[in-house]
């Protein structure tokens, strides 16, 4: 079983680079995909669970939140959705060789031993970056889209908090710390494959 974390800085291109490496090795990919298994099991919507990590929310959890607490109904559906989220992950980890992108997947597959990468770039960059998002349709200024970049980054940084073990964007605690900083994401693969190969290969050697 071969596990590949991508953990990244928005706007450093890491989803791309994940989903070009899982292609390069043949492994599965995992990223939106685990919104959608949690909202089929849970029968909440695929929306609301996305939104969760990506407006904070989650932050309203005391660390270590696998201890008893009183919570009022939102805190319960978000302690369900952080509990389902561990069961998808390692679910979908037992099923195939695979690559993981965000949802501190690092941290709660420790135990399987990942290959864990981080993806980062320079804040000019990442604004060139997001400013060519399609999806990004609000016309932020530069000074706006710094600050939402730097608001994404930190909430990933907290949510990581609620998993003990992984300081998100501590470069000691990767494998692999991967500047995109101009250049094309689609020619760092090649390399970068051969990298993950070598790397399983010495793991499993007697």
């Amino acid at each position: 079983m071969k596990i590949i974390t991508i953990s990244r800085e928005f706007g450093s291109g890491g989803r791309e680079l994940g989903k070009r490496l899982a292609d390069a090795l043949g492994y599965a990919y995992y990223d939106r995909e685990i919104e959608a298994a949690i909202a089929e099991r849970t029968g909440m919507d695929i929306r609301y669970i996305a939104q969760m990590a990506d407006r904070n929310l989650l932050m309203t959890i005391p660390l270590h939140f696998g201890q008893t607490f009183n919570s009022g109904y939102v805190q319960k559906q978000q302690l369900d959705i952080l509990v389902e989220k561990q069961r998808v992950m390692k679910n979908l980890a037992c099923q195939s060789d695979c690559v993981i992108v965000g949802r501190a997947a690092d941290a709660i597959l420790s135990e399987y031993n990942p290959f864990k990468i981080f993806v980062y770039a320079d804040m000019d960059y990442k604004i060139k970056r997001c400013q060519g998002y399609a999806e990004v349709k609000e016309h932020l200024s530069v000074r706006e889209m710094e600050k939402s970049i730097r608001k994404i980054d930190a909430a990933r940084s907290q949510y990581h908090r609620l998993f003990p073990g992984l300081d998100w964007g501590n470069r000691e605690q990767y494998h692999l710390c991967v500047n995109t900083t101009g250049l094309e994401i689609k020619r760092m693969v090649p390399p970068l494959a051969e990298y993950v190969r070598n790397w399983f290969a010495n793991r499993t050697s007697p």
